[in-house]
């Protein structure tokens, strides 16, 4: 090892300038000299901040709540915030794959029940009844929205069992997202409405002795009264 190597070893654990030149029998200005031409530092170097490229579509995850992609995105934005039949939602999210009515029927279902989505869903839900100050009867308007919606889409285009499976959880989805906070005096009408429905949906279900499609048309028939009894109760 050199004279200015040891010198260095001096210096940086903490000697001072006189102390090691006395030691190695220089001047000052020599060790000053050596410090600045070979670079020496005491204490551990600032590491220089690097700029690492995200990785591809890490973005887009960062983006979109709950690292949903653009079209799950889009579906919970327009089932929960626009009030949209489930499939339509599907349909209009995922229109590059051009899904049929049966296709996204099914899909839609499947997609509403994943925990993501359907976490999504709800508290967009939430955010757009804040944000509007919902009352009941707007809560009352969307549901029977989606519940003609559905119906009349249900005869337009005839409904087999495997997809009157996914319009029944559709409309089950459906309500359950419609299970808001207290808005306005109203709520306990609201929340009787929720009850009545649920309680005539759990019949249904276990009603043994009709197939897929009259327990949908039973549902609904059922939600057309509990819209009908809070809208008596308002004249």
């Amino acid at each position: 090892m050199t004279k200015q190597e040891q010198a260095k070893k001096d210096y940086l654990s903490g000697m001072k300038y006189k102390d090691v030149a006395t030691k190695y029998e220089v001047s000052i200005n020599t060790v000053k000299s050596w410090k600045n031409r070979y670079g020496w530092q005491r204490g551990a170097p600032v590491k220089k901040s690097m700029h690492t490229k995200p990785k591809k579509g890490a973005y887009k995850k960062e983006l979109n709540n709950g690292g949903l992609t653009p079209e799950q995105e889009l579906f919970a934005q327009l089932v929960g915030g626009k009030r949209i039949p489930l499939y339509r939602a599907y349909q209009i999210a995922y229109a590059k794959t051009k899904p049929s009515v049966a296709t996204a029927m099914a899909a839609s279902s499947r997609l509403a029940k994943e925990p993501e989505i359907t976490t999504r869903i709800v508290n967009i839900s939430k955010e757009t009844a804040y944000k509007h100050k919902w009352s009941l009867n707007k809560v009352v308007e969307g549901l029977s929205f989606v519940h003609d919606e559905s119906k009349a889409d249900m005869i337009e285009h005839g409904v087999k069992k495997s997809n009157a499976d996914a319009m029944l959880e559709a409309l089950s989805q459906l309500t359950d997202v419609l299970n808001l906070k207290k808005l306005d005096e109203n709520s306990e009408r609201k929340l009787k409405a929720e009850a009545d429905i649920a309680e005539a949906k759990a019949h249904i279900l276990n009603d043994k002795g009709d197939d897929t499609e009259a327990k949908v048309s039973k549902l609904l028939d059922k939600i057309d009264d509990a819209i009908e009894g809070n809208d008596n109760n308002d004249n």
